[in-house]
């Protein structure tokens, strides 16, 4: 171990057992289990909220989640030599959440309806809220088309994005069409490396640094998209993934429609248009490319996977009620 390390570690009230390398930082065992030792890069009010929240998360029963811990000096801070900020968390032994695996799918989808029913009762009360950026998000649509249309030449990414830039703009006014909901804390970046599957079917929950009041609808919406992306919008993933939600958290006709609208928007073509824009011009990676001719050729796919989703869960759903 490092002198600057044990300089770090040594701020803390634990009986070091054991030091290794983890991902993103060190992992130490003392009597009392395993911690990670990271570098942060949060404000003190956002680490303090953060850690709020986890806090009354386990107060309620909600136990898998990588609280914070407080050095000898009561705080969240330590820094090293060089003034670097790092914090001390529960560290877990588990693997991440297979999204490939409809049994990982399912443990995922019952933990997030719990996690919101526990994260409903907390008061949002001096927690930031979140912005809607759909309307930046399309305005850079328009000004990628508009930049690529004034260039003289083209190379093969940009030809290839004006030529189907009408495929994904379809999808973009159904966005517009918002349902009322009540604002409650998220998660804010709920997918497979930030859920580690534990012994026994059980998950931590970690990385609840993106945590934001509003929709929780969009935590299930980002997690629907990466399983989706991953699994060639396989209309049965995301029916897994609602269905074992739905077993904590029930969904009204109104959340369906908001899903549907959040999935129908060009996300991965905008993503694709917010690189481009934010990098040289001069050398575009080959990699835009074949990720602008994948999103291309998983569009007809995720236009199926729309029609089948508005069958189910609207149509046929509304019809029963």
């Amino acid at each position: 171990m490092q002198e600057k390390q044990k300089e770090l570690i040594d701020q803390y009230d634990m009986e070091l057992l054991h030091v290794r390398r983890g991902r993103g930082g060190l992992v130490c065992e003392d009597r009392n289990g395993l911690y990670d030792l990271q570098v942060c890069d949060l404000s003190p009010k956002r680490l303090e909220q953060a850690f709020e929240i986890k806090e009354q998360l386990i107060q309620q029963g909600f136990l898998y989640v990588d609280q914070y811990y407080r050095n000898r000096e009561g705080e969240l801070l330590t820094y090293d030599r060089y003034q670097t900020p790092y914090i001390m968390k529960r560290h877990f032994e588990g693997r991440e959440c297979d999204i490939r695996s409809k049994k990982d799918i399912q443990t995922a989808g019952e933990q997030l309806g719990i996690l919101h029913e526990f994260l409903k009762k907390i008061p949002t009360e001096g927690y930031p809220r979140k912005k809607s950026r759909l309307d930046l998000k399309t305005k850079e649509l328009i000004r990628t088309k508009q930049y690529i249309a004034r260039k003289n030449e083209k190379k093969e990414f940009e030809m290839l994005f004006y030529q189907y830039f009408d495929l994904f703009w379809k999808d973009v006014e159904p966005a517009y069409e918002e349902e009322p909901y009540e604002p409650f804390l998220c998660h804010g970046a709920y997918h497979q490396h930030h859920m580690l599957m534990l012994p026994g079917q059980r998950m931590a929950v970690i990385q609840f640094e993106h945590f934001y009041v509003g929709n929780q609808l969009e935590d299930v919406f980002y997690l629907m998209r990466k399983i989706l992306e991953k699994n060639q919008y396989d209309f049965s993933y995301a029916r897994k993934l609602l269905d074992a939600y739905e077993t904590k958290r029930r969904l009204s006709m109104a959340d369906y429609r908001s899903l549907y609208r959040m999935l129908s928007y060009p996300e991965k073509y905008w993503k694709l248009a917010n690189q481009y824009m934010n990098h040289r011009k001069s050398f575009l990676s080959p990699k835009l490319t074949e990720k602008l001719q994948d999103a291309v050729k998983l569009q007809e796919k995720k236009e199926k996977f729309l029609r089948d989703f508005w069958l189910f869960y609207l149509q046929m759903k509304d019809v029963s009620l």
